[in-house]
């Protein structure tokens, strides 16, 4: 897999997950800050080794209160759902 699809693979998990958490990404990136934190936690995500087990999560929760203990970027979403 290439550089640039694995950016979009895992952009489009954390996509899910902002999701499932119930952060509207959209209102979010509004923020500067967030947005430059938006391509750190892009990298975060596309070096975990859990990204099967991330699809196979969110196939399984429609809605949930906190991501996947395993999650690299757990206290960045939790960060954002305060803001």
């Amino acid at each position: 897999m290439g550089f640039f699809s694995k950016l979009d693979k895992h952009a489009d998990l954390m996509g899910g997950m902002a999701d499932r958490v119930g952060l509207d990404m959209a209102e979010k990136m509004v923020d500067e800050s967030v947005a430059n934190g938006y391509r750190a936690a892009i990298i975060r995500c596309a070096t975990c080794r859990e990204a099967g087990a991330c699809a196979q999560w969110q196939a399984e929760h429609a809605t949930a209160e906190h991501t996947p203990a395993y999650c690299r970027n757990a206290g960045w979403f939790e960060a954002l759902a305060t803001k």
